[in-house]
């Protein structure tokens, strides 16, 4: 089964531990503060959370995985709104990763590709984003404290 293979296993392990950090980061979050925007020229942390949700639709369509057309849609009001977005999207990530043929991680392409990266192998394309996400979050933390409104755990 692919998902015992040792590149799946830590990429979900990747994928956990972004999970926990992303509920650290968005917990006692309140939605004044998700819906402020920096004084300079920054995004909002709503605006940073409906880019994750994008993040999973792109690593979705980067792995050439149907499960991406049943990401919800990346506009969202309020914190739990997007907290229960981002799980879903997430469920759909951990799934397409334990369904991923482990011979194709670290294989050149054989066919042509489209998108970004489209002649690296595919696990180079999809740590990309990956680690988009993990800075993302990182952003959010900031944001909180900047705001008067820091996350309580560090995950």
């Amino acid at each position: 089964m692919s998902k015992n293979n040792p590149i799946n296993q830590t990429l979900l392990h990747l994928l956990d531990n972004q999970a926990d950090r992303t509920r650290c980061a968005l917990e006692g979050l309140d939605d004044a503060a998700y819906t402020r925007a920096p004084e300079s020229d920054g995004n909002s942390i709503q605006q940073i959370g409906e880019h994750l949700i994008m993040l999973r639709g792109f690593q979705l369509r980067l792995l050439g995985s149907q499960l991406a057309k049943q990401v919800p849609g990346n506009s969202v009001a309020t914190v739990g709104e997007l907290q229960i977005k981002l799980e879903q999207a997430t469920s759909l990530v951990r799934q397409a990763i334990e369904d991923h043929d482990p011979d194709d991680w670290n294989a050149d392409p054989t066919e042509p590709r489209e998108g970004p990266w489209a002649e690296l192998p595919t696990l180079q394309r999809f740590v990309r984003p990956m680690n988009d996400f993990t800075n993302h979050l990182g952003s959010i933390r900031t944001l909180r404290r900047i705001f008067g409104n820091p996350a309580e755990q560090t995950q």
